[in-house]
């Protein structure tokens, strides 16, 4: 079979076997693969060639979205997929990430568990939910919720100082109250301690 190419646009390798399309590859792989060099080509050289694109434009899509935000291991292969790569490639894609210290599920969860307590407000319970449903280890996942410095309390005060000011003073708004920070993945003895505080602190205002 005859093996040709064309340059396109965007760095990339067009590669036709018999004046037939087959694929597309970034030009840089493609010059310093052996590949360059074929006039010719069998049928296992054109699925190990196949195979090999496949692998290299999972990997390249990979690294592009690793470059706008961390992502999990099993995170970013559904993704991979989710753009039209094979799983057994986009599985290859992040091992070989993984080998080169590019894709890291530890520092993932961390930086995930982090945000998820400073910028949304998420109580231990919904914290650790979100990290699972994006594809954390259970253990990993633990492990990322102990490295942040949680206070429980003053987090629930904070949210309802924020979100629940002006409407914990009835009992409509104190059940609102209650069932917001009850999604946000606080247990209900922790949010009763944290209203009682700010209860007595009131009170204690008011008294003065």
């Amino acid at each position: 079979m005859k093996l040709s190419i064309k340059e396109g646009k965007a760095n990339k390798i067009h590669i036709y076997v018999d004046e037939e399309y087959r694929a597309t590859v970034d030009s840089d792989y493609w010059y310093s693969e052996k590949y360059r060099n074929f006039k010719e080509i069998n049928d296992e050289e054109l699925t190990e060639l196949l195979d090999a694109v496949s692998f290299r434009r999972a990997y390249n899509k990979g690294l592009d979205l690793l470059s706008r935000r961390p992502h999990g291991t099993k995170e970013l292969i559904k993704k991979l997929c989710e753009k039209g790569h094979e799983k057994e490639f986009a599985e290859k894609a992040c091992d070989r990430l993984l080998e080169l210290g590019l894709l890291n599920d530890e520092e993932f969860a961390r930086i995930l568990a982090n945000e998820l307590y400073e910028r949304k407000g998420y109580g231990v319970k919904r914290i650790k939910q979100e990290l699972i449903f994006r594809g954390v280890d259970r253990e990993i996942a633990g492990n990322a919720i102990d490295s942040i410095d949680i206070d429980t309390q003053n987090r629930i005060i904070l949210v309802i100082e924020k979100k629940y000011k002006s409407k914990i003073n009835d009992e409509k708004g104190r059940k609102r109250a209650i069932d917001g920070l009850l999604r946000l993945g606080y247990s209900y003895s922790d949010i009763k301690t944290a209203l009682n505080s700010i209860e007595e602190f009131c009170e204690d205002e008011n008294y003065d």
